[in-house]
């Protein structure tokens, strides 16, 4: 992250740096919090394996990094993905200044024809991402899927050993 980031040249501020890799290593404990929970409701290694693997590339997909159009009835799937929080946290965090039309065209509904002039606001860039939420909002969505799916496999490993005891 230390070096990817400053060579990506998304924001040079430190402090947007040291924010966007605390959101990098809250998604990742999030992540971590979900194989717990399932590393804990199924026992069987391979079987936790098969379903962890399933699950993430679930959360993936629904978090916006392969596909941008999911069916609507898989909408709702996104609300568990620590993937979109980390996203829709980073995205505004990197985009709170203008950025400039790079000619490129991507951001050409905002640039207007000669789009290699100009700068688009961070509100415009956000809203072409399709980011929601705040970053406090996102911030805290992504410690709620920390903390959640670790309280919930300490009951389901207590309720595991309690049932060895009887």
């Amino acid at each position: 992250m230390v070096i990817s980031y400053w060579m990506a040249g998304a924001n040079p501020r430190f402090d947007i740096f040291l924010a966007s890799t605390l959101c990098c290593l809250l998604s990742v404990m999030a992540g971590e919090s979900i194989g717990l929970l399932i590393g804990a409701v199924v026992m069987d290694f391979e079987k936790a394996m098969v379903i962890m693997v399933v699950f993430s590339l679930t959360l993936m997909v629904a978090g916006g990094y392969y596909v941008s159009n999911i069916p609507s009835f898989l909408t709702w799937i996104k609300y568990l993905s620590p993937f979109n929080y980390a996203y829709n946290a980073s995205s505004q965090l990197v985009f709170d200044r203008p950025v400039p039309c790079d000619g490129s065209g991507v951001l050409a509904v905002y640039c207007g024809e000669d789009d290699s002039n100009g700068y688009v606001s961070p509100d415009q860039v956000l809203s072409f991402l399709g980011i929601t939420g705040t970053v406090a909002f996102n911030a805290g969505c992504l410690i709620v899927i920390f903390i959640l799916p670790r309280y919930l496999a300490f009951l389901a490993l207590k309720r595991k050993k309690g049932a060895e005891r009887s």
